[in-house]
């Protein structure tokens, strides 16, 4: 292997390591996101089940609130019964009457009241058993997904600072001419050597002319893309 095909090889693992990283960095700013949606996903179920709960203890103080008035009404209206006797003139009589009548409209529509309360209850009291199991398993099931983005995160980034220790070894066995030319297209490029996709270059995507394809696709000589400068090299998937 002459010295300048052991330059491209060597300048192969680092287009590797390089598209390697960029996809890192890629993918350690969607991450984030992913996971920050998650977050505000389980927010949501965890507030559906407060709203869920909080409308039940609404209707059961509601039911409280009837219970108590229904209560006051009937004693109220078991102690004007039981004053009749005591009642010396017609006015009063009607008056007694008027009451009675006004206390037991009161007291029926309280009972219809707590009767529908008490329906409504019940219904809630099925309706939160009912989406208990479905909302433990969508939050299991996001947390469980947020662990595992994290645990994503956590190997992207190991495997980010594996290659950037690697990446300096290889650019030291470089011949340093070239090593020199690759830090001078490195400094003002995210990636200093790309490989050719379909005849395009990995990079910044401009098509190079055919012929210029077939050289770069032995890895024998050092070419680099018309358009942006890079190195170009090749290998597959």
């Amino acid at each position: 292997m002459t010295d300048i095909t052991r330059d491209i090889h060597l300048f192969v693992s680092i287009a590797r390591i390089d598209a390697s990283l960029s996809a890192d960095r890629i993918a350690l700013q969607r991450l984030p996101g992913e996971i920050a949606g998650i977050d505000k996903a389980v927010a949501g179920l965890d507030a559906a089940e407060k709203k869920a709960h909080d409308d039940l203890e609404e209707k059961k103080k509601q039911r409280r609130d009837v219970e108590k008035r229904l209560r006051e009404h009937e004693e109220h209206l078991k102690k004007i019964r039981g004053q009749t006797s005591l009642v010396k003139t017609n006015e009063e009589y009607t008056a007694m009457l008027k009451e009675v009548s006004t206390l037991e409209a009161t007291i029926s529509d309280e009972e219809e009241q707590l009767l529908i309360l008490m329906d409504a209850i019940d219904e809630s009291e099925k309706e939160t058993r009912g989406h208990a199991d479905t909302l433990k398993a969508e939050r299991a099931a996001k947390l469980a997904e947020k662990a595992r983005l994290e645990g994503e995160i956590k190997n992207l980034e190991g495997e980010a600072q594996r290659l950037g220790v690697e990446k300096p070894k290889l650019l030291k066995e470089i011949s340093p001419t070239l090593a020199k030319r690759y830090e001078r297209l490195a400094a003002h490029r995210d990636m200093a050597v790309t490989r050719v996709e379909d005849e395009h270059c990995g990079a910044c995507h401009q098509q190079i002319p055919p012929q210029l394809a077939v050289e770069v696709r032995k890895n024998d000589q050092f070419i680099t893309c018309p358009a942006c400068g890079r190195i170009l090299v090749h290998y597959a998937d």
